[in-house]
């Protein structure tokens, strides 16, 4: 299991950057990208662009401390997480851009699910963000007028919180994504005509639109990258299970 494991670990990466090229030209096919007003749609697309990219950064941060040393994967850890939050940020900015662009039409801001999830996991990465910054990024103790504000006793308990906290806001994020790429769908229009009970869809697989096929690969190689991480990230090598 353990070297299944560490297979897993190279094809989270390896999923992981194959979603980032399979999203460019996903992009590129729908029309590419703009931060110009009245072409919203090209503006949209700085969206899921920069949300996937910053799924495959929180990649390279989930699975640093299986690849590298503490001293090193503590830089890569947050490192990554910092380009995560950052890509997150202008990806947020370009939704609501998009959407409140009066020259292409104004569109309704946080009604669908996907927003109201995405927004959650959004809030929960920043704080576990600002926690980890400054519990883990700053000195051993805090202190202020002589009272000391983090003691190690109190970090090694967060750090617990964070350990859990992370992989939730990984897992959450894969959902996140997939829920996006589905809202993406119904706006591109996936469906094809039938006029006959489709008993065999495979046959039909030709009528279902390109953009559609791409966006489809691009949620599995999604989800491929979240299960191969959670793999990884178990922890088989404490000896979890024991048989009596």
């Amino acid at each position: 299991l353990l070297r299944l494991q560490r297979h897993a670990n190279t094809a989270a990466h390896v999923l992981a950057l194959a979603s980032m090229l399979v999203v460019v030209a996903w992009i590129q096919h729908l029309g590419g990208l703009s931060w110009k007003t009245g072409e919203s749609k090209q503006v949209f697309n700085w969206h899921p662009l920069l949300m996937i990219t910053a799924f495959a950064f929180m990649t390279v941060a989930s699975l640093s401390f299986r690849n590298l040393n503490r001293p090193k994967s503590k830089t890569v850890h947050g490192l990554s997480w910092t380009v995560a939050i950052l890509c997150m940020i202008v990806a947020l900015v370009a939704v609501f851009r998009s959407h409140n662009d009066g020259v292409s039409g104004y569109i309704a801001n946080m009604y669908s699910l996907h927003s109201w999830v995405g927004m959650s996991c959004f809030v929960m990465y920043t704080l576990q963000f600002l926690s980890g910054v400054f519990s883990f990024g700053f000195p051993a103790v805090w202190t202020w007028n002589g009272v000391a504000l983090a003691s190690e006793a109190f970090k090694a308990k967060l750090l617990l919180v964070h350990r859990y906290v992370g992989p939730v806001i990984y897992y959450a994020m894969v959902g996140t994504i997939l829920l996006g790429i589905q809202e993406k769908e119904g706006f591109i229009g996936c469906a094809y005509k039938v006029e006959s009970a489709d008993l065999f869809p495979p046959a039909h697989y030709h009528l279902i639109p390109f953009a559609c096929k791409m966006s489809h690969y691009l949620g599995l190689l999604v989800l491929g990258t979240g299960l191969c991480t959670s793999f990884a990230l178990h922890p088989i090598d404490r000896g979890s299970y024991h048989h009596n």
